[in-house]
């Protein structure tokens, strides 16, 4: 298998995008990954941001501001030292934000230039930029127009608004309007294709209802019991804004959002005015991204393109009980302060979401406030925005790299405003529990979003030892029965169901819950209890990824087809099928064509030189590695490590891959080391147990 040249792989940029908002509040994890000079560690770099955001010879504080911005000038000076900074600068160099407090705009500005080549500067009021998921909050509050208006119930079903389609939901619950306000629908993930982005002017967007239908997903969990970040849930309350008001969801927004507020350069449509005054973005190697457009061309989960200054006039409304300046009403103070209150939390100290908008991006930085946010990740662009319903004030930040510069802001500010309280988790003179009450926690937790595993251990009385996704060995202390905080003051909780037994836990994703994964489940009748490979089968099968019936053999030695390795490998890392024409000849009637096509619009594979993929082929496991080592190096997920000493027997272009898939420890008993050298069987065909190995083992920490 060659590399792919002359070809973005947008997969790859886009998983990389769902980790960073996924692993947001993840501290010294997503910038030790950047290409950058300094690589300190995430809270060092934020103490050393918010000591020297105001430089003392460009600038004094003549009064304490730390109970929220009030002057005008005084915060424009304070976002002027912060973005001068050269470690922001590194990050993103076009930046646009505003800043809103008691119905005033104190700030509304743009830092850098709208691309490299050109002098002209951001403009806050007319250079443009996709903001991403913030879109949700808008999608949101059109429902609650709706709602308002006695068109939709919360606690409806949404089978109403379907048009007799009937979902997939083995579960008595229905999934209602307030589950998908408050991603707790239980749905099996899915997210935007690759092919949902286009390039090509020629390229036809399929409609919002194609984009709903051709890939509704079943309900995998009881509706209402767990929360995990739902990209589709908000496309679905678009559709359903569409249904019921009777106009297409675009149209709806312009007229009952945008235009009654002013906001003249916002719209979920890419249009010709707004694309000309959008600015470069870039990828992480620093280079131009293409320009692009969405496919159905409005995303009301992640599509809206909108300026600084039009956010302020959302803030202002939003923050004056839904009211704007001139009198103009969107919302109701009832459904505002619906939009503003939590309605699900794992702990009470550690919320989940609001009808809209989701806890802050970091709750250690939050020095006690209340805080709901909306983070949102386009390829591209990254956004905040973030509200102080209690003080009136609003921040947004929008900018042209997916990198972490809305956290770094958010800490300096909140450190620099409200540094009077810092956050304390837990009530005052717990007790820790015993090593031995504390092991009902032990396990594995598999991610319901992006599945790779967090493990807990237990080490002592009211001690956990947790390694993530990126990091190993949190020591963690227990200050309430079910919540536990790090030694940087990051809090993980857990949820028990009514059993007593623990289901969930909550802690390097934010906006996720992870599973516990069942022990001593059935088994197959060929894969005993002392089987070598039976925990990687036990556990591909306990996350749902084998679907091989318990009853009947698994045939551990049965090789696997490269089309079915693709089949599975996609389905973990929710890598959508691709319904646009192919281009290997030989795919056509197999049963994964849509599966194989995908995954070589992502960028992951090669056919042959004469465009062939060969599907029925087995794969050899050097392919498996490559295609492994391209999804985990190309998002950062792992380091890429080219030392181990290989047997003779892999080819070329495939040792980088096998290498470091050893590196990683990605594989069953079945490699061997004699005398130094390690023989991973490239050649060798990949069987099943093997592919159980390879891909349990790809989800496990570091």
């Amino acid at each position: 298998m060659k590399k792919r040249r002359n070809q973005i792989p947008r997969v790859l940029s886009i998983l990389t995008t769902v980790l960073v908002i996924s692993l947001a509040a993840e501290t010294s994890v997503y910038a030790q990954k950047q290409p950058q000079a300094n690589r300190t560690d995430t809270v060092k770099r934020m103490a050393s941001i918010v000591h020297n955001a105001l430089p003392q010879t460009d600038y004094v504080p003549l009064m304490d501001y730390t109970s929220g911005p009030v002057d005008a000038s005084e915060v424009e000076a304070f976002l002027d030292a912060f973005f001068a900074k050269d470690a922001i600068k590194q990050k993103a160099g076009t930046i646009t934000v505003s800043v809103v407090q008691d119905g005033k705009v104190l700030v509304s500005k743009g830092y850098g230039m709208t691309d490299k080549t050109s002098k002209t500067p951001v403009d806050a009021s007319r250079s443009t930029f996709r903001i991403a998921s913030v879109s949700k909050v808008f999608t949101a509050a059109a429902i609650m127009q709706l709602v308002e208006q006695g068109k939709i119930s919360l606690q409806d079903n949404i089978e109403k608004y379907l048009d007799g389609y009937k979902v997939t939901n083995p579960f008595r619950t229905p999934v209602t309007i307030e589950n998908l306000l408050t991603h707790t629908t239980g749905f099996e993930v899915r997210e935007p294709a690759d092919a949902s982005y286009l390039t090509d002017a020629s390229q036809k967007p399929i409609s919002l209802k194609e984009s709903i239908f051709m890939q509704f997903p079943p309900v995998v969990r009881k509706p209402g019991t767990s929360y995990m970040y739902d990209n589709f849930a908000s496309r679905l309350q678009g559709y359903i804004v569409q249904q019921v008001s009777g106009e297409p969801f675009g149209s709806y927004m312009q007229k009952h959002l945008f235009e009654p507020l002013g906001m003249t350069s916002s719209s979920f449509r890419l249009t010709k005015d707004l694309a000309g005054r959008m600015v470069t973005s870039y990828d992480m190697a620093n280079n131009a991204i293409p320009a692009y457009d969405l496919s159905p061309s409005e995303w009301p989960e992640g599509s809206m393109i909108s300026t600084a200054s039009d956010m302020a006039l959302f803030m202002r409304a939003f923050l004056n009980d839904g009211q704007a300046v001139d009198g103009t009403v969107i919302l109701s103070p009832p459904s505002v302060k619906a939009m503003s209150a939590y309605h699900i939390a794992i702990h009470p100290e550690m919320p989940d979401m609001t009808y809209g908008f989701e806890s802050s991006v970091d709750l250690s930085s939050t020095n006690g406030e209340d805080v709901i946010s909306k983070g949102g990740d386009i390829l591209g662009f990254s956004s905040l925005l973030w509200l102080l319903p209690d003080r009136k004030t609003g921040v947004f930040v929008s900018y042209n790299t997916n990198q972490e510069v809305r956290k770094d802001l958010f800490a300096a500010f909140m450190d620099h405003y409200y540094a009077d309280r810092k956050p304390s988790f837990g009530p005052i003179g717990f007790q820790p529990h015993s090593k031995a009450t504390l092991a009902k926690f032990e396990g594995l937790y598999s991610d319901l979003r992006i599945k790779l595993m967090t493990k807990v251990e237990v080490t002592g009385d009211g001690t956990l030892l947790v390694s993530d996704p990126y990091s190993h060995n949190n020591k963690l202390k227990q200050v309430d029965n079910l919540l536990f905080v790090d030694e940087q003051g990051k809090p993980l909780a857990f949820k028990m169901d009514a059993d007593g037994r623990i289901v969930y836990l909550k802690y390097a994703n934010q906006f996720s819950y992870a599973a516990k994964i069942a022990e001593n489940q059935q088994g197959f009748p060929d894969v005993s209890a002392d089987h070598p490979y039976n925990s990687y089968i036990h556990g591909l099968k306990s996350l749902g990824f084998l679907t091989d019936d318990l009853s009947k053999p698994f045939h551990p030695m049965q090789p696997i087809t490269r089309g079915a390795f693709i089949h599975a490998f996609n389905a973990i890392w929710n890598i959508s099928e691709s319904t646009n024409p192919s281009s290997f000849k030989d795919i056509e009637h197999s049963p994964y064509r849509k599966d194989i096509h995908a995954a070589a619009e992502a960028g992951l594979l090669n056919g042959t030189s004469d465009d062939l993929f060969e599907p029925d082929r087995p794969i050899r496991r050097e392919e498996a590695a490559a295609i492994v080592f391209r999804i985990l190096a190309g998002s950062e997920i792992r380091e890429p490590n080219a030392t181990a000493a290989l047997a003779p027997g892999t080819s070329k272009w495939a040792v980088d891959a096998v290498s470091s898939v050893l590196k990683w420890k990605l594989h069953g008993p079945e490699v061997t080391e004699t005398n130094g050298t390690i023989d991973y069987g490239s050649q060798r065909d990949l069987n099943k147990q093997e592919l159980a190995a390879l891909l349990f083992t790809m989800l496990l920490p570091n």
